[in-house]
């Protein structure tokens, strides 16, 4: 029998779909409803599996009961689009409404938003949080595509209550060992994709004397890492979320038991957004749904059979058995040590048991332990590696559960000492069929854990090698990334190449506390570079949110971190490593320029395309004098990160992927670079930079995951010093004594603020501050105008093909073959050409046509420039003139000659004429300057 609330509900769907009836035709509403003969069916788009309609905008409701929850399975997917962009045609879908009034649809999260053809991207199942599902599907009006198919069923909602609800949450329950023994646990939609953002809580709690089992029936959530660091299952052994962790899971787990040390148990389900998958892969580490999530089922028993073991002096000797069951759990406390042994050692052990050993460090934001275990005595009768009479099996990957493990031991000789990856250790000790003999006596030991990947070199401290003969590439990060890191804490991280390869060093996040200049005050990463020639070093510190530049080195290289009493919430750092060969880089570029007094340019690979990924060059520049200095300076400069941020506490800047470093040489050892370079990135607008002696270096570096950007276009001044007089160009601003040659060539060689090269007797000035010194720029108005010009263009073109299909289809044979002959010289030739106005000037575009072409006495063809007659060469606009740096030179046909070379009178150009018969056809030219 429908309930009140049901009724009522199914009575808003009609009203709804009274109100839908009156809507656009291109709108659709469908209704599937919970009835008691109608449990489940399938839905589709309009026209599937033929092409859904263009321009439609469809909803599928799918409502339950208050009693059930609502599953879709959709089996064909393909929309136009590319995921996760969808920026064509889409499926939305809600599956965590509180009801169909649209204020909840606007308050309810969206599970996700779905195009493209790949069924791996789609949730497997999807499985409502309530009774409602909505399915919202929109196409535009461009193309169409086979559309989407699946099925829905309604299913009984309490499997996902257990125990007694909280009035304030859906998914918090608390279980009561008085009213249920025994049950399952399973996350809010299991085994449909569970949702982001969840906060579930089970409190199990016994009675005096009882402990808890769990058993992990199916565990699948996502698994971003070392200690989970997006989705995870904690279990707290005790009441509440501040008792000792017995463990966090994430991942896959097959069948897994472990036990509470008490009568009460507390489990946490906590699930994020923003997953990411394989770095290396751009486009699948942001498919969220590639990676499965359906959740957990876990069993929980409370028991009466259990031994706990403390890791405390008094609790030592407690080694006695109830009935079959001697599981015991040693807690990491102040001691940081102890022995564990069989049961009756040194007696013989029992048979036909099997007890498991869970050794567990700590695992807290503060502090993250190992456990190191160590045999001191050990007699299990039987052979390796059969074992069939008994045996210890050791876990370092901490699984609970007695069936994983790599290695069994055996026999007289003590197994090797172990270490666990993370927080817990598990021993497994087996007796079945086993003769009795007198088991075995290890010590166990909590030492420090970093979470840190790589070789722990020194045991107990944050020392890590990274050697190419073990690893070529890999990752390295501060302690808990991306938890906070602790305080007082100090690291070391040291990167070996083999002879002839090179380590590159790129950061993917960066977040030491608060903006710090000096990094004085601050935790801070210090990297030891080796400099440019043989037996330099120095060092760059890097704090708060300052990304430091990619590294690379074909020595070996070492990176310190330093943590204090500020960490806050800093989450610290995490980078990729390298171990390339050269002839992985692109490193076609840089080398040694010798100057002759002068200056010279220096330009980014492929500029002003972009760069690419990888890429290394080096330029080092000498001066012609070891007494005269080099004046770098910005002409143009783009690439990826930025060198400033204004606000420091939202937003990380640096230069993460793309890096310039300057080296501009130590005043009292010319030849040793022994000062730290200064890192550029981003965009910089005519900035001048001088050495310190008579060289200059420059490196670019990109890293792996540089995106690429346009790259940069450097000029270089050497600056004599030689004398007291100058005998070249001296800068009336600046005083630095340049070479002649250098003046009135358009480039700005007298440092920042001082044009006087540009504008002291040359004919034109230099640009001004906020104009481009390498050209005019193009204005809204000189694309508006080149516009205007393309489509005259155009329709002349077209007029003029018409016209002459017309008239060729009205004429005779005979006027045909009088057409044929050919036109006279003075109407062969039509030219529309479309002039844009220097951006600085005040005249108008010009749109000129030239309808004759006159011939000189000397046979050469004249046609006139847009230079007016009482102009001169030197009065050109800045738009005619350019700079063979900046601009190529005009394209000039053989014995053609420029307006500045003709003899006969300026602002005219001349074609030579003499090669072609005067009555050959010529193209008509339509050309836009």
């Amino acid at each position: 029998m429908l309930e009140q609330g049901d009724l009522l509900l199914a009575g808003g769907l009609f009203l709804i779909l009274l109100i839908s009836s009156g809507a656009d035709n291109r709108d659709c509403r469908h209704f599937f409803n919970s009835t008691t003969a109608n449990k489940s069916g399938t839905f589709n788009s309009t026209s599937w599996p033929g092409l859904y309609p263009l321009n439609s905008n469809c909803r599928y409701y799918f409502v339950g009961l208050h009693s059930e929850r609502v599953e879709l399975n959709i089996t064909d997917f393909q929309l136009q689009g590319v995921y996760p962009q969808c920026q064509f045609d889409y499926l939305d879908i809600y599956a965590d409404l509180s009801s169909l009034d649209p204020e909840a649809q606007i308050s309810s999260p969206l599970l996700g938003r779905f195009c493209g053809d790949r069924m791996d991207i789609l949730p497997s199942r999807i499985i409502s949080t309530t009774n409602v599902i909505l399915i919202s599907f929109h196409s535009d009006g461009h193309r169409s595509a086979r559309g989407f198919y699946g099925s829905y069923r309604f299913i009984d909602a309490s499997i996902y209550e257990i125990g007694t609800k909280s009035p304030d949450h859906y998914c918090q329950f608390t279980i009561q060992s008085t009213y249920e023994r025994r049950g399952q646990i399973v996350s809010p939609t299991y085994p449909g994709v569970y949702p982001d953002n969840l906060n579930c809580s089970y409190g199990l709690h016994g009675v005096a004397g009882e402990r808890i089992q769990i058993v992990f029936n199916d565990f699948s959530l996502f698994h971003g890492g070392d200690y989970c660091p997006y989705d995870s299952l904690t279990v707290y052994d005790g009441g509440t979320r501040h008792a000792p962790v017995l463990g966090k899971f994430c991942g896959e787990h097959g069948p897994v038991t472990f036990f509470s040390s008490g009568a009460h148990l507390f489990i946490e389900f906590v699930t994020r957004a923003g997953r990411i998958g394989d770095a290396s892969n751009q486009y699948d580490s942001s498919v969220d749904y590639k990676f499965n999530r359906r959740g957990f089922n876990v069993s929980f028993t409370f028991r009466h059979d259990l031994v706990t073991i403390d890791n405390h002096p008094e609790s030592q000797n407690i080694h006695h058995i109830r009935g079959t069951a001697c599981d015991m759990r040693i807690i990491s406390n102040s001691s940081r040590n102890g022995t564990i042994k069989s049961p009756g050692y040194p007696r013989d052990f029992p048979v036909n048991i099997t007890c498991i050993y869970y050794i567990d460090g700590l695992y807290s934001q503060e502090r993250l332990e190992k456990v190191k275990v160590k045999f001191t005595d050990f007699s299990i009768p039987g052979s390796m590696p059969e074992c069939n009479y008994g045996y210890v099996a050791i876990d370092e990957e901490g699984r609970p559960d007695a069936r994983v493990f790599k290695e069994r031991y055996c026999g007289p000789y003590l197994p090797p000492d172990t270490s666990s990856k993370n927080s817990r250790l598990v021993l497994i000790f087996n007796t079945d069929n086993a003769r009795e003999g007198r088991g075995f006596s290890a010590l166990y030991e909590f030492i420090p854990d970093y979470g840190i990947p790589g070789e722990n070199v020194e045991e107990g401290q944050c020392t890590y090698l990274y050697a190419s003969k073990s690893d070529k590439s890999g990752t390295f990060n501060s302690p808990h990334h991306p938890l906070r890191y602790p305080d007082n804490t100090r690291c070391r991280y040291i990167f070996r190449p083999e002879p002839g390869e090179r380590i590159l060093i790129s950061f993917y996040t960066f977040f030491l506390g608060t903006k710090d200049t000096a990094c004085e005050n601050n935790d801070y990463l210090e990297i030891f570079h080796s400099g440019p020639t043989a037996g330099d070093r120095y060092s760059i510190k890097h704090c708060g949110r300052q990304f430091p530049g990619p590294i690379l080195a074909d020595r070996q290289i070492e990176i310190k971190f330093i943590s204090r009493r500020n960490s806050k919430n800093s989450t610290g750092f995490e980078a990729r490593f390298e171990f390339v060969h050269p002839d992985s880089l692109h490193t076609n570029c840089g080398g040694k320029i010798l100057s002759p007094g002068t200056g010279g340019i220096i330009v980014s690979p492929g500029f002003p395309d972009k760069y690419n990924s990888r890429t290394f060059c080096r330029w080092t520049i000498k001066a012609s004098s070891p007494f005269n200095d080099l004046l770098v300076y910005f002409y143009v400069f783009h690439t990826e990160g930025t060198v400033s941020s204004d606000d420091t506490t939202t937003s990380n800047y640096g230069c993460q992927n793309a890096v310039l470093r300057l080296y501009r040489g130590n005043p009292r050892y010319p030849t040793m670079y022994v000062e730290a370079p200064e890192e550029k990135c981003g965009q910089l607008n005519g900035e001048p930079f001088l050495s310190n002696n008579d060289t200059f270096e420059l490196e670019f570096l990109t890293s792996s995951r540089a995106l690429g950007a346009k790259g940069f276009k450097i000029t270089w001044t050497e600056v004599h010093k030689e004398g007291v007089s100058c005998e070249y160009f001296r800068c009336s601003k600046s005083e630095y004594c340049i070479h002649s040659e250098l003046a009135c060539n358009r480039v700005p060689n007298c440092g920042r603020g001082d044009n006087s090269d540009e504008e002291e007797g040359c004919p034109t000035p230099f640009p001004k501050r906020g104009e481009s010194a390498s050209g005019p720029s193009v204005s809204k108005f000189d694309i508006l105008h080149i516009a205007i010009g393309a489509s005259i263009s155009s329709f002349f073109c077209i007029v003029l093909v018409i016209c002459g299909l017309y008239h060729r289809r009205r004429l005779s044979p005979e006027q045909i073959h009088r057409r044929r002959r050919p036109l006279p010289p003075e109407q062969d030739t039509v030219e529309v050409r479309y002039v844009a106005a220097d951006s600085s000037c005040n005249t108008t575009d010009r749109l000129l046509q030239l309808d004759h072409v006159g011939l000189s006495e000397n046979g050469k063809t004249t046609v006139s420039s847009p230079v007016t007659p009482n102009q001169t060469k030197k009065s050109l606009p800045d738009s005619t003139r350019t700079t063979p740096s900046d601009t190529p030179p005009p394209f000039i046909l053989k014995g053609q000659t420029t307006a500045e070379e003709n003899a006969e009178g300026e602002g005219i150009k001349t074609i030579d004429t003499a090669n072609h018969h005067p009555h050959t056809p010529r193209i008509q030219k339509v050309s836009i300057v």
